[in-house]
């Protein structure tokens, strides 16, 4: 897999084992007040906070700078999962605790398209310390940022009802594209939450190109109705003021040639011709997916959650039947609720379709 088939992966999930950086200085901006929510909203709830900004840079590998909200909360960083798959992230929360931001997704892997030997979506594609994809048929944007949107809001949004009035929102392209994609495409879906109080929104673009599909851009919020203007704001700030640096870019490229060279002998078992070098990557590389893993653990575990997408990406709903305990997924379904009849029937709909049915017990998102 080489660069010229595909971007670096999209933004990430907030990830707590990494140093929380909250800063206290930086230039003046304003925030601009205009949008999707209508101006009685806006202004329902009394002022927004100001937000000035400052600059944060990639605690890890110095990859990249991004102008964020004084004051705020931000974890964030590059992740290296392996040679050719560094996953930049930033999430933000307000001082208040009641906007959170994030840019992209460290869940989101790339993707490679079914082949004859890889055929089951959801599978995992190793290609050991260059990469870790999923195999699954390209998603448009839409259908991509609706699937993220079940996964991302599920807990915080369990009431939500589609909201078409904060729909007019993109966010800018924040990592340069390489190469000419087969096809890419860019959706977003917005609800009400909280008995209407809050907006969740989620945007995505997919690209494809040859075999390998990706998210590279990919943001989203949750924010009370009266600060989505705010929220909105600070997402495309971050997007539009993100900067790779280009040494970095340099030494990325080196990385991407070392791992053509991993893996041909890799595939002819010969790693160990490759010596002490590839021992220490893959040393760091598993330190770096530890840190990750240790905070999904105490988020909710990382492997749930990744699974949770992969679930809401194939449109299947994991379930118990609490009569006789068996763990199932079933299609997704428009209706809050799955029943079934004990002889392997199972009905999408709010209420028991008729006596005899029995409600099955969701288990995740």
């Amino acid at each position: 897999m080489t660069r010229n088939h595909r971007t670096i992966s999209s933004f990430g999930l907030t990830l707590g084992a990494i140093a929380i950086f909250t800063f206290s200085a930086g230039c003046k901006e304003a925030v601009p007040t205009s949008g999707g929510v209508s101006d009685g909203e806006q202004a329902g709830s009394g002022a927004t906070p100001a937000v000035t900004w400052t600059q944060f840079q990639d605690p890890f590998e110095s990859a990249f700078t991004v102008k964020v909200p004084q004051g705020w909360s931000v974890h964030g960083g590059l992740f290296r999962m392996g040679f050719s798959d560094e996953r930049p992230m930033l999430d933000l929360t307000s001082p208040d605790g009641a906007v959170n931001v994030r840019l992209g997704d460290v869940a989101i892997p790339n993707y490679t398209l079914p082949n004859p030997n890889h055929i089951r979506e959801g599978e995992i594609y190793d290609l050991g310390a260059q990469a870790q994809l999923v195999v699954a048929r390209f998603r448009s944007g839409p259908e991509f940022a609706v699937s993220y949107a079940h996964v991302r809001f599920y807990e915080a949004c369990p009431d939500a009802a589609a909201d078409a009035a904060n729909i007019d929102f993109t966010v800018p392209d924040y990592i340069p594209s390489e190469g000419t994609p087969t096809q890419t495409s860019t959706g977003q879906i917005a609800y009400r939450c909280a008995g209407g109080q809050k907006i969740a929104y989620a945007f995505a673009r997919t690209s494809e190109q040859g075999a390998i599909w990706s998210v590279p851009t990919l943001g989203s919020f949750l924010a009370p109705v009266a600060r989505v203007l705010q929220a909105r704001a600070v997402l495309a700030q971050c997007a539009q003021t993100f900067h790779l640096n280009p040494a970095w870019i340099e030494q990325q490229k080196q990385m991407d040639a070392y791992a053509l060279q991993y893996q041909r002998a890799r595939q002819q078992e010969r790693l160990r011709e490759l010596g002490q070098q590839i021992q220490q990557f893959e040393a760091k590389m598993q330190a770096m997916r530890d840190q990750v893993a240790s905070f999904e653990r105490r988020q909710s575990a990382q492997a749930s959650q990744v699974e949770g997408f992969t679930q809401a990406l194939r449109g299947v709903t994991p379930t118990i039947d609490p009569f006789t305990g068996e763990a199932r997924e079933v299609w997704t379904g428009p209706k809050s609720n799955y029943w079934t009849n004990g002889l392997g029937g199972v009905v999408n709909s709010t209420n028991a379709p008729a006596a005899g049915w029995r409600q099955m017990q969701i288990t995740g998102p």
